[in-house]
């Protein structure tokens, strides 16, 4: 029979290993919001609201799967570079979570606190960047590109899967054109989408080496990336195809394969695919 000595190493090198795969499994989810003038979309705040609740659902979830003690995972929302936008840092310094720097004792009770304090603190920030404008004329837009260009790499880590949830329409654009930058036809902004949907070649125009977005000449660790409530402003049937496009072309650029869309619809079926998913 195996002497208590014996069961107590088995059950040491057993935790040990656990411990091990959940350090190789660690993920940090990254939400980043676009605050332009989407917003304006009937109940798109609170819709946003409770994407990011799914995706903390989901952040959870991952802890779980550890016993929470051998979790690092990290939560953490980001806000789109903009013009006269609200202070991110005084509305997103409470939206962030590391469990690695984290005591074992700690990590559940923090991840229950924040999860009790995230729906206000959410809401809270959605007023404030929505206080007083009713209008496309008192946003000043979201530069997604300079997020990537400047702030991606702070933000995702080494030896971990990244997640960057982006909640957009899918446009790159600004009330002025003076935060835009170019090269050729390639933009910061999405300006090349009304000249495409009215071309039959769309496709293969898009397809040149000059056209879409400036391309941005950096690679990131471990990323995958799922844009989130892509809503197409124009009627024009190849609007929604055109907007996927240049963003596939854009991330590909980057060498990022693993890409997800989901269409603004089904509240319900986006959360659920979110938190299944992840």
């Amino acid at each position: 029979m195996p002497t208590i000595r014996t069961i107590t190493l088995v059950f040491l090198c057993l935790c040990l290993m656990q411990q091990g795969m959940a350090q190789a499994n660690k993920h940090s989810f990254i939400v980043l919001l676009d605050l332009s003038d989407r917003l304006l979309q009937s109940n798109q705040a609170a819709r946003d609201e409770a994407i990011v609740a799914s995706i903390f659902q989901a952040f959870e979830n991952q802890a779980k799967k550890k016993h929470y003690i051998y979790a690092k995972d990290i939560f953490k929302v980001v806000i789109a570079p903009q013009e006269g936008g609200i202070d991110e840092q005084v509305f997103t310094q409470d939206l962030y979570l590391d469990l690695g720097k984290l005591k074992l004792s700690e990590k559940r009770k923090a991840i229950e606190q924040l999860k009790s304090r995230l729906p206000s603190l959410v809401h809270q920030l959605y007023q404030q960047a929505t206080a007083h404008k009713t209008q496309e004329k008192h946003f000043q837009g979201a530069d997604l590109w300079r997020y990537f260009n400047d702030y991606l790499s702070n933000d995702v880590r080494t030896e971990t899967f990244n997640h960057l949830f982006i909640l957009t329409d899918g446009y790159f654009d600004f009330e002025s054109n003076r935060y835009v930058g170019q090269q050729g036809n390639r933009t910061t902004d999405s300006r090349m989408i009304a000249r495409l949907r009215k071309l039959p070649n769309w496709e293969n125009v898009l397809a040149s080496p000059n056209e879409g977005l400036i391309a941005i000449h950096k690679k990131f660790p471990a990323l995958s990336v799922s844009i989130i409530e892509v809503s197409p402003k124009s009627k024009i049937l190849r609007e929604q195809d055109i907007i996927l496009a240049l963003w596939r072309k854009w991330l590909n650029e980057m060498d990022i394969q693993q890409v997800q869309f989901f269409i603004r619809g089904n509240l319900t079926q986006t959360t659920q695919r979110l938190v299944e998913q992840h």
